[in-house]
């Protein structure tokens, strides 16, 4: 039998976190966003309302976990999972034996429920057993490419053109000054303010306000990035052109996979095409270093298709009362 604890108390959350991180010690999530570290660092920065964090135990040990929290929104009680809005990923964690009974439970704790109007819970694979609960949407889909081969084989299979472009913007670059790379798997301030003072420029020069400051995540950022690098899970990639940096991407290690999280270009560079040549190191980086995969997480920009990514459907499940 699965048995349910829902945590509606700040504090009891607080206090409830050592045993979560203990569960994904146990059944390793597929990605950083179903972290404990970052659900709960997430909710120091974003949280609003009461946590409404359902919590499934066999026995002595848990089996899953359902973060959420229920708040205002557009005039209507609405229950959100906890990451919303920064995180690209968003399935809950769930002992896959154990499942089928999780959302039986679900269901059944929502429908004897009469606090909530909505449960709109977003960023959902396209096979999410929370399907069965509700409407299902198509969201923004992600991408990531896999290399299951030497680096060199894969990349030899690159289009022509990218393969030119690297070349070229590379010899034009070392023409001027000197193109070093570097990774790095810790919160290295230089580096956290790099990505932050580059993004803000970049986006600044097309009149918009980019991801950190229009969700003033900043402070999140280094908080996050502090957790993550005490676990192993952090990675910075990053080029300097003449002792500068002019490219950083801020990434999060899964098992297999390197999720590529925000990056950053100075756009006094932009002739010498440093986001390509950054990458193309990081890829290397991660084949070199034992991944298989680079997800490059929401969007479908035509850039990621030509290294070689595929799309990764996503959903989202609004859950009304009547559905239930």
């Amino acid at each position: 039998m699965i048995a349910l604890e829902v945590i509606e108390d700040r504090d009891r959350l607080r206090n409830f976190e050592p045993e979560w991180i203990e569960f994904t010690r146990r059944r390793v999530p597929d990605n950083p966003f179903q972290r404990c570290e970052w659900l709960m660092t997430w909710w120091s920065h974003f949280g609003s309302g009461a946590p409404r964090v359902m919590v499934f135990r066999h026995g002595q040990e848990m089996a899953g976990i359902l973060p959420c929290f229920l708040h205002e929104w557009n005039g209507r009680r609405q229950m959100t999972l906890q990451g919303s809005g920064v995180s690209d990923y968003l399935d809950p964690l769930f002992d896959s034996e154990h499942a089928g009974e999780i959302v039986r439970q679900i269901r059944t704790e929502l429908a004897r429920r009469a606090d909530w109007d909505l449960c709109d819970w977003q960023d959902l694979s396209r096979g999410t057993p929370l399907a069965c609960l509700g409407e299902v949407i198509d969201e923004t889909p992600c991408s990531a490419i896999t290399i299951d081969q030497p680096f060199d084989a894969y990349f030899a299979g690159r289009p022509k053109d990218l393969k030119r472009n690297l070349r070229g913007d590379r010899r034009k670059a070392e023409a001027t000054g000197y193109v070093t790379f570097e990774a790095a798997a810790t919160a290295d301030p230089e580096l956290l303010d790099a990505l932050i003072e580059l993004h803000g420029a970049r986006w600044a020069r097309l009149g918009q306000a980019g991801m950190i400051e229009s969700n003033g995540s900043e402070p999140f950022l280094r908080d996050v990035a502090e957790r993550f690098a005490a676990s192993g899970g952090l990675r910075f990639f990053a080029l300097r052109f003449a002792g500068r940096i002019v490219a950083v991407v801020l990434a999060f290690c899964g098992r297999t996979t390197i999720f590529g999280y925000l990056s950053a270009f100075d756009p006094r560079y932009e002739e010498f095409g440093f986001g390509r040549e950054l990458l193309l190191q990081a890829l290397r980086y991660g084949n070199e270093h034992g991944y298989r995969r680079w997800d490059f997480l929401r969007g479908e920009e035509p850039y990621k298709f030509s290294w070689g990514a595929e799309r990764v459907e996503k959903c989202r499940v609004l859950i009304r009362p009547a559905c239930l």
